[in-house]
């Protein structure tokens, strides 16, 4: 069975960190350990340093390799985890591992066959987008008893995959206690991005904390985990409150926001254009409005006419051709609509050939801001600040229903950004093959939200949680949203939130 495993997908953990690591998950004098992939033994090492004795220690691993630390544990090789965890459920009380990382598409027979049975929740499986690590995750839940702990050393896809949504919130709603500490640089010497070590606590009680920190390599990540350890929060560290928001106070985002998808113009490359394409053509700005027709193109909280502008410059598609009135007798318009009559343009396609000139692509109407709608992301809100800028068809534009003011949109754009809409994103997300996220106005008219008493310092906090987003740092963007909804005095300069000095790698 262990052939069907590509031997890339084990890196052996360094000393140093299974020590710390092992230390973090704290030993008592009857608590059973367990290592589902115990490689070379590092883990079992730093158990019986810590003094927990062999009949304690559970070691499995699906290679039938000996090694020589396997006298310190109970260990049996040529074992599948996957298919252990489910014969023995809530069976040890520490869980430390270092899962392989691998496509589940890499995958062959009985190890593919029996991750793929995973349920993530209700109706929902293991994808095989999805990757190996994702199953140890969730068969290392499993396997805890209640008030047991988890320390898993995870690749950086914990922060980003899409794949990864569903066993984050697995791991925040199974625990009371986390702490994610990400390391900026490598934590092995053949892997070449940051890593991640998951500390998880108190298993099935309620969710109560989530932090975070930032380190900076290897050590930096040990000696986090020996603070851990000590039962100390080290310094730096960002406080996640996931956000308590009761059904009093939460509305169905299509009860403040109308949703709609932004223009169709039924043929994207004759009627979208960059600002040296309609240079080229001569045509003038009265035949063209300015559009974003990319998820991409929303780089900021708000999109002023500079946000635009360098859009414009960077080669961006941001003119829709859509002539009419005096702009229809100009020659180099005349031209570009010859042009699309004798073939540049699907003139015989359904969206164009319906409308009546076929050349004017009908607009959404008043847009007060925009959502991504189909993207590789989760949906976001983005306000418009600049005048007559619409969007196409990958992009949904929005109107407020009720609020007028900037802080009462900001305040809803942060509410969007909060740890509990996110997952609900995640929930309703329909994923296609190649990553890309999409949703339905209709879908995202039912997410519920929460409603903000305060707008406090909303446009800032706004801003910065976007720009956070926009970063990759989610975790860091949720924690902000979150501490603002639930403080109606927060600031940035005095809320509990505080955001990591160390910047993603």
């Amino acid at each position: 069975m262990e052939e069907q495993i590509p031997h890339s997908a084990t890196v052996f953990t360094p000393e140093v960190l299974a020590t710390a690591m092992v230390q973090a998950a704290r030993d008592h004098p009857e608590a059973e350990w367990l290592d589902p992939c115990v490689g070379d033994g590092a883990f079992v090492a730093g158990m019986a340093n810590l003094g927990v004795p062999s009949s304690r220690i559970r070691a499995l691993d699906i290679s039938t390799n000996f090694a020589s630390r396997d006298s310190l544990a109970n260990t049996l090789r040529g074992v599948d985890f996957i298919e252990w965890a489910a014969d023995n459920p809530e069976s040890v009380d520490r869980v430390v591992m270092n899962p392989p990382y691998v496509a589940l598409n890499r995958l062959r027979g009985l190890p593919l066959e029996r991750a793929l049975r995973l349920e993530l929740s209700e109706g929902r499986w293991l994808p095989l987008r999805a990757n190996y690590w994702c199953a140890f995750i969730l068969c290392g839940i499993l396997c805890l008893r209640p008030r047991g702990s988890l320390v898993a050393v995870l690749p950086a896809a914990w922060d980003f995959a899409h794949y990864a949504a569903r066993i984050r919130e697995r791991v925040f709603g199974a625990f009371g206690e986390v702490t994610v500490i990400r390391s900026a640089k490598p934590l092995f010497p053949t892997v070449q991005e940051g890593s991640i070590v998951v500390v998880a606590r108190r298993r099935g009680e309620p969710s109560k904390i989530l932090r975070r920190f930032e380190a900076s390599d290897l050590h930096g990540t040990a000696s986090a985990l020996r603070e851990i350890a000590e039962r100390r929060v080290p310094e730096g560290t960002s406080v996640i409150r996931r956000i308590s928001t009761d059904a009093g106070k939460q509305t169905r985002l299509g009860d403040i926001l109308q949703i709609r998808i932004g223009a169709v113009t039924g043929d994207a490359h004759y009627f979208l254009l960059t600002e040296a394409e309609r240079l080229e053509r001569g045509l003038p700005q009265t035949a063209v409005r300015p559009v974003l027709s990319r998820s991409r193109h929303l780089t900021s909280a708000i999109i002023t006419q500079e946000e635009w502008e360098n859009l414009r410059d960077s080669g961006g598609r941001i003119w829709l051709f859509r002539p009419s009135g005096a702009a229809l007798r100009h020659q180099a318009v005349a031209r570009y609509l010859q042009r699309g009559q004798t073939g540049a343009c699907n003139i015989a396609g359904y969206k164009v050939s319906s409308r009546d000139p076929w050349h004017r692509t009908p607009l959404p109407g008043r847009v007060d801001g925009f959502l991504s709608g189909m993207s590789k992301g989760l949906p976001f809100l983005v306000l418009r600040e600049m005048g007559r800028l619409t969007a196409t068809n990958t992009l949904y534009v929005v109107r407020f229903k009720n609020a007028r003011e900037r802080e009462d949109r900001a305040a809803i754009g942060i509410s969007l950004l909060t740890s509990r809409v996110r997952r609900e994103f995640e929930r309703h997300a329909r994923v296609y093959a190649d990553g890309l996220v999409k949703f339905e106005p209709t879908e995202l008219g039912r997410i519920l939200v929460p409603i903000a008493e305060s707008r406090r310092n909303a446009s800032e906090v706004f801003l910065r949680a976007t720009e956070l987003l926009l970063s990759g740092m989610d975790c860091e963007a949720e924690a902000l949203a979150d501490e603002w909804m639930d403080n109606a005095e927060f600031s940035l300069e005095q809320g509990r939130y505080r955001e990591a000095s160390a910047k993603r790698a």
